[in-house]
């Protein structure tokens, strides 16, 4: 199966609810699109990879739906990702859509038929992305051949230590990290997102 953020199998989508601006901000701005694949694959390995009770994928539900990719938070999870709270400096992922294909899955052996998979699950339409309603550019991402060795608990129920490979595929936005307060992340209008940044001390 693969996994597709808002329609996937397993997949996500990234939802929440509007808050306040606790202070004035300047628009969000995004990081060069060079990293964007490296971020993806981060994002990819760090969901197949964590126990099912940690992760948003499994039984970990709404607690785990941030993931931190090393100093970098992703709201990620199956059907909404409700708010993440984050220190100041911290850069955001935004997924607006994105896919993953394994072989654990079923979805092909070879690297070809992974990244194929990958991509036939991109949309009809682009995506767009909102800070603070302003635009953001959102650009295509893809990781490379992911050599993937499951936990025990994984998300797939199968023996800890299986190992296997996957490709990830997706349209996304990095961005910088905002100012302290509160910041609303729209996807293509509908799909929102409340990100909190606390206040410096």
């Amino acid at each position: 199966m693969s996994r597709i953020t808002r329609v996937m199998v397993l997949a996500a989508s990234v939802v929440l609810a509007t808050s306040s601006v606790f202070a004035a901000a300047p628009p969000a701005t995004a990081v060069p699109t060079n990293k964007v694949d490296d971020y993806l694959s981060a994002l990819w390995t760090t969901v197949l990879e964590t126990p099912s009770a940690q992760n948003p994928f499994g039984a970990g539900g709404d607690e785990y739906e941030c993931l931190d990719l090393g100093g970098t938070v992703a709201p990620f999870a199956p059907v909404s990702a409700d708010s993440c709270t984050v220190k100041p400096g911290t850069k955001l992922f935004i997924v607006a859509h994105s896919v993953e294909c394994s072989t654990f899955e079923g979805n092909g052996t070879t690297e070809a038929e992974l990244r194929a998979c990958a991509i036939a699950g991109d949309p009809d339409s682009d995506y767009t992305v909102t800070v603070d309603g302003k635009a953001v550019p959102v650009v295509e991402a893809e990781t490379p051949l992911l050599d993937i060795v499951l936990p025990d608990d994984n998300i797939f129920g199968e023996p800890g230590g299986s190992e296997g490979l996957s490709v990830g595929h997706g349209w996304v936005a990095l961005l910088h990290p905002l100012t302290p307060g509160s910041h609303t992340i729209l996807i293509d209008e509908s799909i929102t997102t409340t990100i909190i940044v606390t206040p410096h001390r």
